[in-house]
């Protein structure tokens, strides 16, 4: 099978930071109503679903399925309320129809013109959630860097559609691109900075489901991240400084053992280690008042 032209969308995404939840068959779904996306812009829909933080992401399957007067999929990724990022289509996606030229994008067919992100919020009396316009600020930046396109690429479905569209409501679509430029450069990383600060990610927590789910590292009690194991030697050792009578039946930590096993550790491995033990005992130091009420007789 071909690949489809958007299965690189949900890498890019997640490599910015947001948590992307991939559906199922997202790779290969696509819309039958003409042809292949062949993106230059990125378009802002909102779902006019009414949404929440207990309910962040009810138009999934709606995205996926479409609507009676519309055939499913209606966007290439969907934007919760809560800012989580649902993957819903890597080939052609029924969002845009036919757009007027806006921008630098040129009048045609939107749905080949336009990668499209629809905004899980109801619209009219509700605006979006400042975690999914932030969420969209970062997702939509990083698909036009990817695309080699200027930040004014990415435009709303109200400033390209021929029949009086109004997503996405209450966004000024203006204020929405100038952030989008405003990004500091020291927030900026390169490619290598990237590639770093993700192997230290996976070190720490493990490598990730295919979800994007955190799945810890597999011991003899289970999935658990560097973190999760370093709390549990942190809550023994509290546990018998509060038992001293079962410390001393248990015998003493082997310090050449424990030695040993950080010098068998690739540096790229001990390194991130080390430095959570460091913030762990920094947490446990008393403060200054602390310390002068236990000198106080």
């Amino acid at each position: 099978m071909v690949a489809l032209p958007l299965v690189w969308l949900a890498d890019v995404l997640r490599a910015t930071g947001l948590t992307v939840v991939e559906t199922d068959g997202w790779r290969n779904r696509t819309a039958t109503s003409g042809p292949l996306p062949d993106p230059v812009g990125v378009l802002e829909h909102h779902t006019a679903t009414p949404a929440s933080y207990e309910n962040p992401a009810p138009s999934v399957q709606l995205c996926i399925d479409g609507r009676p007067d519309l055939a499913g999929p209606l966007c290439h990724a969907m934007i919760g309320f809560d800012g989580v990022v649902h993957m819903i289509a890597a080939g052609r996606a029924n969002h845009a129809g036919r757009a007027r030229a806006s921008g630098p994008v040129p009048a045609g067919d939107g749905n080949i013109l336009y990668v499209g992100f629809e905004w899980d919020y109801q619209g009219v009396d509700q605006g979006p959630s400042p975690e999914q316009y932030d969420a969209a600020l970062e997702a939509t930046r990083a698909v036009l860097n990817h695309l080699g396109s200027p930040m004014d690429a990415a435009r709303g479905h109200k400033e390209t559609s021929v029949t009086g569209k109004i997503d996405p409501g209450h966004v000024d679509m203006d204020q929405f691109r100038a952030q989008l430029g405003n990004r500091k450069q020291e927030d900026v990383m390169t490619p290598e900075q990237d590639a770093i600060l993700r192997r230290l990610e996976t070190e720490l927590l493990g490598p990730r489901g295919p979800k994007g789910e955190i799945q810890g590292w597999q011991t003899d009690l289970g999935p658990r991240t560097i973190v999760a194991m370093l709390v549990d030697l942190v809550n023994e050792v509290v546990a018998k400084q509060q038992n001293p009578a079962a410390a001393a039946q248990a015998p003493a930590p082997d310090a050449e053992a424990i030695k040993a096993a950080f010098q068998a550790l690739p540096p790229d491995q001990a390194a991130p280690l080390l430095a959570e033990l460091v913030r762990i005992q920094q947490a446990r130091q008393p403060t200054p008042e602390q310390y002068a009420q236990r000198s106080q007789p």
